[in-house]
């Protein structure tokens, strides 16, 4: 009976010892998996904020395609004021800074997307019909890029480790209102440009850019289709409502990844994207590192109990104060640095030329008004102005 005891006793005392040794097993993995949990999220999200204070350097510089009147929506080229950004701005007194700038060079200039539909634009056997989906695609284009320049320039103004840590937060929540506004923007461009079904490429030289003629009623065939287009791209409009959607998508996807592979120079060497994340994480160190300590303390307590949580204490505070020389808190200070310059947006000028369209007198656009009317106004007050003086 004794002999039977004396096992049972034993029995529980491994028990109890396998439980503790497999609930210490348990805690161990909790804390490190907690660790390289907020680790990863704490990399992701510097990441994130070098590249959109990347963008905040681009916006300043304004060599985004913004406005559809000029290169790469045609073949005007912008007059783009070459300027030096604030980047890595220190705390002393005068406040100093690396500079990055954004050439607007011929790498710069490149758009994939608005290249192709510029050259198909000037191509002499150019169709309307084709045009009216590039009129509506450019300007969805230009609006995300024009959108996406004002709130990144706009960032621009707030301190550095403002925009860093909480640049991709308001960027987000800023790309979602736009994306909303491009569904609503996207409709009113399918009827906005119908404009297009009255137009007619009249150009016979294949070495001439297209030029293009309004249809009016004195060719009542062309004119005639024009009418039942516009009737049929109405009825299309809500059989295609359900799949809008994807071109606000593409659209801004596209504006937003274009953004991030402009390239720019510091301390005369080309830089990346890259580049400036990486320079991010060697100049905000000691921000970084703070966080990853926070977390490892509060994992320690919260998963290896209050002792281990104190010892992570007091190892912090010994490899703050460099008793454990490893470096981690020593503040990084760039090269090449010198005193900060404004943070004022670039000027951008863009000298429009004249419409390839054919143009008129006042006789004409009284009897077929181009451009909703526009240029009949112009003319009627031109027209009063003379008299006037007379």
């Amino acid at each position: 009976m004794s002999s039977t005891s004396d096992t049972s006793t034993i029995d529980e005392k491994k028990g109890t010892s396998g439980d503790t040794n497999s609930s210490i097993a348990t805690k161990t993995t909790n804390f490190f998996t907690t660790i390289l949990m907020f680790i990863l999220l704490i990399v992701i999200h510097f990441s994130i904020g070098g590249i959109v204070l990347y963008g905040c350097k681009l916006g300043q510089s304004n060599i985004l395609p913004t406005n559809e009147k000029c290169f790469p929506y045609t073949d005007t080229k912008p007059e783009i004021q070459n300027i030096l950004t604030n980047l890595f701005t220190t705390s002393s007194d005068p406040e100093m800074s690396l500079k990055l700038n954004f050439p607007y060079d011929k790498d710069n200039s490149k758009n994939m997307i608005l290249d192709i539909l510029r050259n198909y634009k000037n191509e002499p056997e150019s169709n309307f019909l084709a045009n009216y989906f590039i009129a509506i695609m450019e300007s969805l284009i230009s609006f995300n890029y024009a959108s996406l320049n004002f709130i990144l320039n706009f960032m621009n103004e707030l301190p550095e480790i403002i925009i860093i840590l909480f640049g991709p937060l308001v960027l987000a929540l800023f790309s979602t209102i736009i994306f909303l506004f491009d569904h609503l923007y996207v409709m009113y461009l399918w009827f906005a440009n119908m404009g297009w079904f009255f137009k007619q490429n009249i150009n016979t030289n294949h070495n001439h850019k297209p030029i293009w003629e309004p249809v009016t009623i004195l060719q009542p065939i062309d004119y005639w289709i024009a009418i039942w287009l516009v009737i049929l791209f109405c009825i299309l409009f809500f059989v295609v409502l359900a799949a809008l959607p994807v071109l606000p998508f593409i659209t801004m996807s596209w504006c937003i990844m274009s953004s991030i592979f402009y390239r720019g120079t510091m301390n005369k060497k080309d830089v990346t994207v890259l580049t400036i994340v990486q320079e991010l994480f060697k100049n905000y160190k000691v921000i970084i590192m703070s966080f990853i300590s926070f977390f490892v303390i509060l994992s320690a307590f919260s998963n290896l109990g209050g002792i281990p949580g104190m010892f992570s204490i007091f190892v912090l505070i010994l490899i703050i104060f460099n008793i454990i020389p490893i470096g981690v808190f020593k503040e990084s200070i760039p090269e090449n640095l010198s005193v900060v310059v404004s943070n004022k947006q670039a000027d951008k000028i863009c000298n429009i030329k004249d419409s390839s369209s054919v143009k008129h007198g006042l006789l004409y656009n009284l009897i077929f008004p181009q451009s909703g009317g526009k240029s009949l106004v112009k003319e009627l007050k031109n027209l009063g102005k003379k008299l006037s003086n007379k």
